[in-house]
């Protein structure tokens, strides 16, 4: 089951920062995304857009043991 982000926060200078939840063997992770953006709604189309690959990440992460509470960088170009 996925959520989708509930609403874009702008963080300072870095971008907009989008939250949404991971379901990982029976277990919930919460997750965040930093997106650099003009607008949150350009933010949020962006995330919609790469949902595919942002999970296929994030679960690739969660299952390597790679990704903790640690901070993750992803660029798409």
């Amino acid at each position: 089951m996925q959520q989708g982000p509930l609403g874009a926060r702008r963080a300072d200078q870095s971008g907009y920062v989008l939250h949404f939840q991971l379901a990982s063997n029976g277990a919930r992770r919460a997750c965040s995304l930093t997106i650099h953006a003009d607008s949150a709604g350009e933010a949020a189309r962006i995330f919609r857009e790469n949902w595919t690959e942002i999970e296929s990440m994030a679960r690739d992460g969660v299952s390597s043991g790679t990704v903790g509470s640690a901070s993750v960088s992803l660029a798409m170009s």
